[in-house]
């Protein structure tokens, strides 16, 4: 059985124009790097470019552009008038953590009698529940306003209904067949929705319904406008594309986010040592969003929704302790099963033959499964699954694909030893017998391959560019900061320089993390490459070679500098 190594990268350059590249350079007067870059986003005019760069928010689409805006906005506003009381139905996710608290925010700003329900990830799963429901129904709430899920519930809306309960669905899932029969449906997603901005995160949906009624009850944009932090932290968070609307989100939210109103906001980023740190995509997504989403994670969501509610400092900042504490023993948990399951790998699989990885275990702790089945696609560049095996013999999973595997088409492929699964192209879940793990595995290893080929199964960088080491100028970083905030289609910039050669030798710095400096026709620059420390010999033996990387600022000993964050080598 041969070893698995560290894989090597492909690295190819983006196809572009190469004349609408000259013709924008010089329109806008910026290098032909930026350009390419700008022009493969398909960025081609100085007006989009505009647009791009000065987002502004009053570019965001009326929310009466969903057809059902209107019946939701009324029904709430007729609830709150006879006062009755409102269930806000949310997700145990970020996501689904910030729609809530937007939701119950904006109503508690119009005296709404409202409370909100999140299911138990360990007891109930994702999504409404006749559980929940029921418990709602013994509440007396009259209307319940799913955020986040809702859009497949078609039974609980119907139990929901027979209940004398009114329901209205915002959702930003995929639809089945049939929508269920409820009041509204606000769902850019849902055929005949009317929206055009089909890609928002569900935090992006509870922001058109609190416009609309922002629109309808007078209180205009002061009623939402102060928790567009909440939604630029459930966006960034849910990995949504960040274009259109979730670019006026998030780049005006991230803004916000550093001097946030929110007390429960603030607390949690002086806990992870943020305050005063202009935010970024990165800070949010691995910094503030695991602490709320660990909560949920391990049993009770309910403390990210109260740290985004509560006004009083004092609990602000125990919910902000909490919420890091359960980060860091969800982090111990990842590490510890990450360890395993790499371990096992290791012993039983063969990279010539396995093209995936299914690997379970009793009493893995089923949140973490799906974050660590993400660490071994990173290791390993395989789509894999992970296994938490309970004590009746019930293995519940959570997988995450490659590029070019489409997961659920897959897993569709394997059903027959499936007792269930849902999910997307890149993630999905699943449950079976334990006894059938083994035959699972093998199906599955026999699918993937008869749907991958070869290159799938080795990471491929792609540049966005090529550029010299004398174009890495200050103005040119000042123009892709401008770019921020970066995130799924607005990805940060990757170029490949080539014919580089060594300014001081490479080493290994900290646990596998290569450090060099480099030059070329009299320019010199650092590049840290984060875990290449075993690509040392690939640099170290060729007097010229490429790099692919990021540009990033470096500060050392006061100082800041230019410096190449390595996506890859070429040599």
């Amino acid at each position: 059985m041969s070893k698995f190594v560290p894989v090597k990268e492909r690295i190819t350059i983006r196809p572009l124009d190469e004349a609408a590249v000259t013709r924008l350079a010089s329109e806008l007067n910026i290098p032909r790097g930026i350009a390419a870059v700008l022009v493969g986003r398909n960025f081609t005019t100085f007006g989009s470019c505009k647009s791009f760069f000065r987002p502004d928010l009053n570019s965001f689409y009326d929310p009466f552009l969903f057809k059902s805006m209107e019946k939701a906005v009324n029904r709430i506003l007729d609830a709150i008038a006879r006062h009755e009381k409102i269930m806000v139905y949310g997700d145990y996710d970020v996501d689904g953590v910030t729609s809530t608290a937007l939701m119950i925010s904006v109503l508690r700003e119009l005296k709404a009698d409202c409370d909100y329900y999140l299911p138990n990830r360990l007891t109930e799963g994702y999504g409404i529940s006749k559980n929940g429901i029921e418990q709602i129904r013994q509440s007396g709430a009259k209307l319940i306003i799913s955020v986040d899920c809702g859009i497949t519930s078609n039974e609980e809306v119907a139990l929901a209904r027979e209940a004398g309960i009114d329901f209205i669905v915002t959702d930003h899932h995929e639809p089945k067949e049939t929508v269920p029969d409820a009041v509204a449906i606000v769902n850019p997603k849902v055929s005949g929705s009317g929206y055009p901005e089909t890609v928002l995160a569900g935090v992006g949906v509870t922001l058109k319904l609190c416009q609309g009624i922002a629109k309808i009850s007078g209180y205009g944009d002061s009623l939402w406008r102060p928790y567009l932090d909440l939604v630029a932290l459930g966006t960034a968070a849910d990995i949504v594309p960040l274009v259109g609307e979730n670019r006026i989100i998030t780049r005006f939210g991230f803004e916000q986010l550093s001097n946030s109103s929110t007390l429960g906001i603030r607390e949690l980023i002086d806990q992870q040592g943020l305050t005063g740190k202009k935010l970024s995509t990165s800070q949010v997504v691995f910094q503030l969003a695991p602490c709320i989403n660990a909560v949920g994670r391990l049993g009770d969501p309910r403390r990210g929704v109260e740290l985004l509610l509560t006004r009083d400092q004092n609990m602000a900042s125990g919910y902000a302790k909490d919420l890091r504490a359960a980060n860091l023993e969800r982090r111990g948990l990842d590490n510890a099963v990450a360890e395993e399951a790499g371990a096992w790998v290791y012993c039983n699989c063969d990279p010539d033959s396995d093209v995936s990885i299914v690997v379970g275990k009793e009493e893995w702790h089923v949140g973490v499964i799906g974050i660590v089945a993400s660490k071994m696609v990173e290791k390993f560049h395989r789509p894999a699954i992970l296994l938490s095996i309970d004590k009746d013999g019930i293995a519940r999973g959570s997988g995450r694909s490659i590029p070019g595997l489409h997961l659920l088409e897959a897993l569709n492929r394997c059903s027959d030893v499936l007792d269930g699964f849902g999910g997307h192209a890149a993630a999905a879940g699943l449950t079976l017998k334990s006894e059938n793990i083994d035959s699972f595995r093998k199906k599955f290893n026999s699918v993937v391959r008869e749907m991958v080929r070869p290159e799938d199964l080795v990471p491929l960088v792609v540049a966005d560019a090529e550029v010299s080491l004398a174009q890495l100028t200050p103005k040119f970083y000042r123009i892709i900061k401008e770019m921020e905030p970066f995130g799924p289609g607005n990805m940060r910039p990757v170029f490949l320089c080539r014919d580089l050669q060594h300014y001081s030798p490479p080493r290994i710095v900290g646990s596998n993390h290569l450090k060099m400096s480099v030059t070329s026709e009299g320019s010199v620059m650092d590049a840290i490459g984060f875990n290449f420390g075993d690509r040392i010999s690939d640099v170290t033996k060729h007097d010229e070679f490429g790099l692919a990387f990021s540009l990033e600022e470096n500060e050392w000993n006061g100082k800041i500098n230019l410096q190449m964050k390595v996506r890859g080598v070429s040599v």
